[in-house]
């Protein structure tokens, strides 16, 4: 299987949106809860769809852009990276989000995304930061973004509640600059 990680273009929503779809469906680390969603949760997708291409269109220095980084192994996308602002006085800082399916963990595909997200932003003029949290029972994680070199800033003891989960959300961040 050939695999390629390359930034998403707008001709790759489809499969983004169909890689998201199967990716909320499967479960963390050791079986674990791995999004903030009831496993029942219903999506609009289309909506999804139609907002991930806006925020693809608009420059890093406008309020709402997104970039997304995918790994496609034959004609699937099985993982990601997105990239986002979330707010106009947040401009100089990226919120990131990424996923890997099952079938692509543990093969350094997350590292590899990561580290092309990153070189994307330094390249970015006015980004300066890069944001993340992760479930606390997510070893793995925590391994990967230490070794890309994010620091831990705090622990939200028991942010979410999902079913009869309590699950610890951990924030970290990476200067740019």
């Amino acid at each position: 299987m050939s695999s390629v990680i390359r930034p998403a273009t707008f001709e790759d929503i489809t499969l983004v949106i169909e890689h998201d779809k199967r990716h909320m469906k499967e479960p963390g680390f050791n079986g674990s809860l791995s999004h903030p969603f009831l496993p029942d949760h219903e999506f609009d997708w289309d909506k999804r769809k139609e907002e991930r291409l806006l925020s693809w269109t608009k420059p890093v220095s406008e309020e709402g852009w997104s970039r997304s980084f995918i790994l496609v192994q034959d004609d699937l996308v099985l993982g990601h990276v997105h990239l986002k602002n979330l707010f106009h006085a947040t401009l100089h800082r990226a919120q990131l989000g990424m996923g890997l399916e099952m079938a692509a963990r543990g093969q350094g595909h997350g590292k590899k995304l990561l580290e092309m997200a990153i070189a994307w932003a330094r390249e970015q003029e006015s980004l300066s930061w890069i944001d993340l949290s992760y479930f606390a029972h997510n070893t793995p994680a925590k391994k990967l973004y230490t070794s890309c070199g994010f620091k831990e800033l705090f622990v939200y003891e028991d942010r979410l509640r999902i079913g009869h989960h309590v699950i610890d959300d951990v924030v970290m961040t990476l200067k740019l600059k």
